[in-house]
């Protein structure tokens, strides 16, 4: 009786050692599964980041440029007498839309002060203050503080 009130107990212990074996294995593999997708989130954060901000660039750009074009549409219209005038105008914009676009580039570059996620996070700044500061999501800034090579961003 004993004798198999043991076995019954050893078989029962048997079961659910295989069971904590299946377990840990299915954690090991949801965590292998959750890393690999993080690392598929933030490429494509990367990518977006970076889309928008040549977007951004471009829409710029061709925002200055368009409205060189309508204000030099609108002197053309002028009478003969100011061609000569048009003339130097035309130059005269030229030269401010191509000083404009450099300024415009030089204030988006001096504007984005990069702000280093991983060390600001060792520094003790909460998650939630620097997300806000950078005009990102926590998780976005916690995915790139852990999984990207990259640390620095700039704000949006």
């Amino acid at each position: 009786m004993y004798i198999l009130l043991a076995a019954l107990i050893c078989y029962a212990l048997l079961l659910l050692f295989r069971q904590q074996a299946d377990l840990k294995d299915r954690i090991s593999r949801l965590e292998r599964e959750k890393s690999e997708t993080e690392q598929v989130l933030l490429s494509f954060m990367e990518q977006v980041s970076e889309m928008t901000e040549q977007n951004s660039k471009a829409e710029a750009s061709s925002n200055v440029i368009n409205e060189a074009h309508q204000n030099l549409s609108t002197e053309s219209v002028l009478s003969e007498e100011n061609v000569v005038q048009n003339e130097q105008t035309e130059s005269f914009l030229k030269a401010s839309v191509l000083s404009e676009i450099q300024i415009e580039e030089q204030d988006l570059t001096e504007e984005q002060v990069l702000t280093d996620v991983e060390q600001a996070l060792r520094e003790g700044t909460d998650l939630e203050t620097l997300a806000r500061s950078l005009n990102r999501g926590t998780g976005e800034v916690a995915l790139i503080a852990k999984l990207s090579r990259q640390t620095k961003v700039a704000p949006r």
